[in-house]
């Protein structure tokens, strides 16, 4: 941190030091307001004590034991919540009570039952869990199920899909939540220590002092319990700060899936979208498929895709990897167009062939610019193209295209085609593709089907 932003904190630091000490001068009473000179000699006298660091190790121990019980036992029970209405309902008026009543009062009847060493992580417990639940309840629920899905299609890495899917969308609820709760739980652990009187710790130090009348020592374990404070906020802060790094396979040979032989749909129907559809797709033909908008383009593709089961015939074989454009671009936020392309080529190839072919990809899509851009700063015309290059780039024999030419202008859309034929002629890959524009459907499929 640069000292020009250090500058305002150090400037108040140094604002309110100088006023304790104008106060401390004038009411001139060195035993209740002692002179900074006083402050620090008590300060010192700490420092040369085993006991001193016997007592922040203590309540550190207990802060960190505190925290980890609650976000653990936090995250189980807000997976439980998001999950079922019923079971929110029901811990619902136990998270408000716990949130609801005073520290101060859990402290008092702990002290009755328990054994008051006992008391501080309880006390940590009862403060941060309700805080916790709530914040990942809500994060849970804010999930996106069209990126899970998006992911698995793909066939991401269970690791992959924990660091680069669920991390960043329960980030801004879980450090909310552990920022806020931390700073909670510190002021309850040495509030629970000083009235437990526990045999280590800052509150029972500070009781201890306050009990000798020693106000020097006093406020010098206050300074001692501001800094551990201020120093848990900026380590959570900091780390709220990294982003887990996408990992990809190990072994330099790719994998490979079984190519796919002639796709039967034999009378295909799913509830009112799709009646009795039949149809044999060859491998290493472009199919397109048309129909006026609400028939069923989409349905299809998630029939087809494994997404939907149909409710009456059969589609055959079920193939081993799928790639698609879905209906909407679905790309990771925190990652850039590069990134989002080379997300499923993870699973399949070390990093320097995955940026290899995710570069070759987006240039053929006139993308090479955007590269290093986030999804947030891309048209949505470009937000398209990342993820048809996404879909182009993953190695799978079967090829699903939703609109992929949405938001392309013509001259775009001739310069790129070309392209794609001849892409699909060198891999024998199946692709299907549904479009409401006639022309790219001819310009594009080697066959049109009416749906």
């Amino acid at each position: 941190m640069s000292l020009r932003r250090l500058l305002p904190t150090l400037l108040s630091v140094g604002l309110l030091l100088v006023g304790w000490q104008m106060i401390a001068l004038t009411v001139n009473l060195p035993e209740l307001i002692p002179t900074l000179p006083r402050l620090l000699q008590a300060l010192v006298a700490l420092l040369g004590t085993t006991s001193f660091y016997q007592a922040i190790a203590t309540t550190i121990g207990r802060g960190l034991i505190g925290l980890l019980s609650s976000a653990l036992c936090a995250g189980l029970t807000a997976l439980l919540l998001a999950r079922s209405h019923w079971m929110e309902q029901l811990f619902r008026p136990w998270l408000t009570l716990l949130r609801s009543v005073p520290v101060i009062s859990f402290i008092l009847l702990a002290l009755i039952f328990l054994d008051p060493e006992r008391l501080p992580l309880l006390i940590a417990f009862l403060t941060i869990y309700p805080l916790l639940t709530e914040n990942l309840t809500k994060g849970l629920k804010a999930l996106r199920p069209d990126l899970s899905r998006m992911t698995q299609q793909f066939h991401v890495s269970p690791y992959n899909r924990l660091t680069q899917l669920y991390y960043p969308q329960l980030h801004p609820f879980l450090f909310s939540g552990l920022i806020s709760a931390a700073g909670f739980g510190w002021r309850a652990i040495i509030m629970g220590e000083a009235l437990a009187q526990c045999t280590f710790g800052i509150g029972s130090a500070m009781k201890q002092a306050q009990n000798f009348l020693d106000v020097p020592a006093l406020l010098a374990w206050t300074g001692v319990a501001i800094i551990v404070s201020f120093l848990t906020d900026k380590g959570l802060r900091r780390l709220a700060r990294w982003q887990p790094a996408m990992r990809f396979v190990a072994s330099s040979q790719p994998i490979v899936y079984a190519p796919l032989p002639t796709l039967r749909l034999e009378q295909v129907s799913y509830r009112y979208a799709i009646h009795q559809f039949s149809y044999h797709f060859e491998a290493g033909k472009t199919y397109g498929i048309s129909a006026p908008s609400g028939r069923g383009k989409t349905t299809l593709l998630q029939l087809i895709s494994g997404a939907l089961q149909p409710t009456e015939g059969t589609i055959t074989p079920h193939p081993e990897a799928v790639s698609q454009l879905f209906e909407y671009p679905l790309l990771l936020p925190q990652l850039t167009a590069m990134e989002n392309v080379m997300l499923p080529l993870a699973s399949c190839f070390v990093r320097p062939e995955a940026e290899a072919i995710a570069q070759e990809i987006l240039a053929q899509l006139q993308l090479s610019e955007q590269a290093k851009q986030h999804p947030a700063t891309l048209s949505y015309g470009q937000q398209q193209r990342v993820a048809l290059a996404r879909a182009l780039a993953y190695p799978a024999p079967l090829l699903l295209l939703d609109e992929p030419f949405k938001g392309w202008d013509e001259a775009l859309r001739k310069a790129v085609i070309p392209y794609l034929r001849g892409r699909n002629r060198a891999d024998r890959s199946l692709v299907l593709l549904v479009s409401h524009e006639p022309t790219a459907l001819a310009e594009l499929a080697d066959e049109v089907i009416p749906l």
